[in-house]
């Protein structure tokens, strides 16, 4: 697992010549798996595959982090390229789900019909309830306990009037015996999922940690609370993605004490 390559695809910003959009998609290669994790809102999958000169072909494993279609809208163009890949995801993955932000439009961001019809006619693909490894050195946390008190919330709903909260459980994290863990959007929050780690594998000592961290309207409080847990952990890396937020990436900077960088898509990190 050493040699670990780590494609980010699909991200909110990206480097020169790459598309960039509100969403996520990583490409983690190891010597025996190629797992795309996440797909992004749809609009930049593919064009950035083909820019990276990056084959779909031969991907054995897809995670989706959680049903909002800025992380599973790729499924409908992906997926049909992929009929031998393994696609695991969490309970109701697919169902309806809006956002109410103040002074906004209550807004749909439920997986796109024509991808969650993508992923009904798939074949290969498994509900993950708890804790599951998934292939050799690699697991999935399933749905994660929500146990630290981190503010976890936000304005998403199962329903346009804002009457049925969504907690978001279907949301997961991909994580690597070497130590590094992948994060979708942390809807569950950071600490509740190390948590969750090392309370089915402590052996695994977490060193890296890549992805959105959810804290785009996180209070001083929160993210005091996320730096002064993760200064705990003795990371080695942090890389932050999608929805971890302008300001709350620089406070991380200078809070934690390992290297602590903003990724775009375009880069290659290497575990």
């Amino acid at each position: 697992m050493s040699d670990m390559r780590i494609s980010i695809l699909v991200d909110n910003q990206s480097c020169e010549g790459w598309l960039n959009e509100h969403g996520l998609a990583l490409l983690i290669e190891t010597m025996d798996e190629r797992i795309l994790f996440d797909t992004g809102a749809g609009g930049a999958l593919i064009p950035n595959l083909k820019t990276g000169k990056i084959e779909p072909a031969g991907i054995t494993k897809l995670i989706l982090s959680h049903g909002h279609y800025d992380h599973t809208g790729g499924l409908s163009e992906v997926l049909p390229l992929l009929p031998d890949c393994e696609v695991f995801y969490g309970h109701g993955i697919a169902k309806k789900r809006f956002s109410r932000h103040p002074g906004l439009p209550v807004k749909e961001n439920a997986m796109p019909r024509g991808c969650a019809e993508a992923l009904a006619k798939h074949l290969l693909k498994r509900e993950v309830a708890g804790f599951s490894s998934i292939a050799p050195q690699v697991s999935l946390t399933g749905a994660i306990p929500r146990l630290s008190g981190e503010d976890c919330g936000g304005p998403f709903y199962l329903d346009p009037d804002g009457k049925s909260p969504d907690d978001i459980s279907d949301e997961q994290a991909l994580l690597f015996d070497c130590g590094i863990l992948i994060q979708g959007c942390g809807h569950a929050g950071i600490i509740n999922t190390v948590e969750c780690c090392g309370k089915y594998r402590p052996d695994v000592k977490i060193h890296t940690i890549i992805g959105g961290l959810h804290l785009l309207q996180a209070s001083g409080e929160r993210l005091k609370m996320t730096a002064d847990y993760l200064n705990t952990l003795a990371l080695k890396r942090l890389i932050l993605l999608h929805c971890t937020g302008e300001s709350a990436g620089k406070y991380l900077q200078e809070h934690v004490a390992c290297e602590t960088v903003i990724g775009k898509a375009g880069e290659v990190y290497h575990g």
